[in-house]
C-alpha cells in the first residue's frame, strides 16, 4: 500500500508549481502590458512636445495682418534683400523674424541667402509686417518671443552746448596771459645776443 504522506506532498508539489507556472504566466502578461502602455505614454508625451513646440512657433501672422494697413489689391513681392534690410532695420534676430511668420530659423535663413522661397501666404506675412511701424514690430517680438527682443542701444553722452562755449573763453584766456610771458622771453634772449656779439667783434 502506497504511503499516504508521500503521495500528498508530491500532490501538494505539482498543485504548487501549476499555480507558480500560472502566476509567472500572468506576471509576464503584465509586464507585456505594462511596457505597451510605457511606450504609448512617451509617444504621446512626444507628440505633446512637438505639439508645444510648434504652437511657440505660430505665426504671429494672423495679429500681422490684422495690424497691418488693408491691402490694395497688389501682388506682394519678395527678395532675399528685402528681408535682410527689413531685419535689420529694426535689429531682429532670425529666431525673432521666425516667430513672427510661423517659420523656423532655418527657413529664415534659408530665404535671406536665396536657397529658398517663401510660399505665397508667407510673402503675404511678410509683406503686412513690414508695413508695420518699428513699435509695433517690436510688440509682436515682446508678445510671441520676449527673449529675442533687440537689447536696447547705450546713449552715446554729448557735451552741452553752453559747456562748449564755457571752456572756450577760459582757452582764450589762458593763451592770452601767456602770450606776454613768451614776449619777455624773447625780449631776454635778444638782448643777451646782442651782449654777445660787441665781445665776438672784439675778438
Amino acid at each position: 500500500m502506497p504511503d499516504f504522506k508521500s503521495t500528498f506532498q508530491d500532490e501538494v508539489r505539482r498543485l504548487a508549481r501549476k499555480e507558480l507556472k500560472a502566476f509567472e504566466a500572468k506576471i509576464n502578461e503584465q509586464k507585456k502590458t505594462i511596457s505597451a502602455l510605457t511606450k504609448r505614454v512617451n509617444e504621446l508625451e512626444k507628440k505633446q512636445a512637438a505639439a508645444v513646440k510648434s504652437a511657440a512657433v505660430k505665426p504671429a501672422a494672423e495679429a500681422v495682418q490684422a495690424a497691418a494697413p488693408a491691402a490694395d489689391g497688389r501682388k506682394a513681392r519678395f527678395s532675399p534683400k528685402s528681408l535682410v534690410k527689413f531685419r535689420k532695420k529694426y535689429s531682429l534676430s532670425q529666431k525673432a523674424l521666425a516667430v513672427l511668420l510661423g517659420v523656423t530659423p532655418f527657413t529664415v535663413s534659408h530665404w535671406e541667402i536665396g536657397k529658398n522661397r517663401p510660399r505665397a501666404n508667407q510673402i503675404e506675412a511678410f509683406s503686412a509686417l513690414a508695413k508695420l511701424g518699428k513699435r509695433k514690430v517690436l510688440a509682436l517680438v515682446a508678445e510671441k518671443a520676449p527673449e529675442e527682443l533687440p537689447a536696447p542701444k547705450k546713449a552715446v553722452k554729448k557735451a552741452p552746448k553752453a559747456l562748449k562755449k564755457a571752456k572756450a573763453p577760459k582757452k582764450a584766456a589762458e593763451k592770452k596771459a601767456s602770450a606776454p610771458a613768451k614776449r619777455g622771453r624773447k625780449a631776454k634772449a635778444d638782448k643777451a645776443a646782442k651782449a654777445a656779439a660787441p665781445a665776438e667783434k672784439k675778438a
